[in-house]
């Protein structure tokens, strides 16, 4: 849910803050002027909103970093990646984890959480190195048709289980959230700026969760066609 939340932080933020300040100022004004400079304060604000946000996932990112490079013990990192929110906090602690101490749960743990192809080759390298045989060269197949494929690339989403989840969190809450705007539109009967407020919600919380269905439904097919191979 945290992508969810994340999400939805974003479209209130940006339907808010305009909707607020250009309320305030239709409120005490109809100057033409004011209602511009009202206008140009919204976009300020929202440049400083989002790049507030990004500076807080960077530092929260960094935080992670800083943390790993301080545990002791391979306990300690389980630890930070149980607590640490983020997919890519999770990743980054499954790494350092590999990197003391091999094992295939941790491995498929790397794959789970990661969606960056270094850590995708670390993960190759990682079975290379502790494998024998048949099941070796195995992997060394499997890490030439992934370099192969995604050699130019700086993102991939491997993990089919992962992927089938997300689509059908996204799915789902898209059915959801238009089956709650039709309940309100069915239940109540708002004047026609507030009908318009509804309505505008509605298209942009739906268009959001449509194309990240979308996007994660194309991941899901992308992930089952590879699974054999890489």
């Amino acid at each position: 849910m945290r992508s969810v939340v994340k999400l939805l932080s974003f479209i209130l933020l940006a339907i808010l803050v305009p909707t607020l300040v250009m309320g305030l100022v239709s409120y005490f004004t109809k100057n033409q002027i004011a209602l511009i400079i009202g206008q140009f304060l919204i976009m300020v604000l929202m440049v400083i909103a989002f790049t507030k946000a990004f500076d807080l996932i960077r530092n929260y990112e960094k935080t992670t970093y800083k943390m790993i490079k301080q545990a002791k013990d391979i306990s300690e990192l389980r630890k930070i990646r149980d607590e640490r929110i983020s997919y890519k906090s999770k990743a980054m602690a499954s790494k350092a984890i590999l990197l003391k101490e091999f094992s295939k749960e941790e491995a498929e743990n790397l794959r789970k959480y990661t969606n960056s192809t270094e850590d995708m080759k670390h993960y190759y390298s990682s079975y290379i190195s502790n494998s024998s045989g048949e099941k070796r060269e195995e992997f060394k197949v499997k890490r030439d048709n992934f370099n192969k494929k995604y050699k130019n690339r700086t993102r991939i989403y491997p993990d089919l289980g992962t992927n089938l989840r997300m689509t059908l969190k996204w799915v789902g809450l898209f059915f959801v959230i238009a089956i709650f705007f039709s309940l309100i539109k069915s239940t109540f009967n708002p004047d026609l700026s507030l009908a318009f407020l509804i309505y505008a919600l509605q298209i942009i919380l739906l268009l959001s969760f449509m194309v990240n269905g979308i996007i994660w439904i194309i991941r899901s097919v992308t992930s089952y066609w590879d699974r054999k191979f890489l």
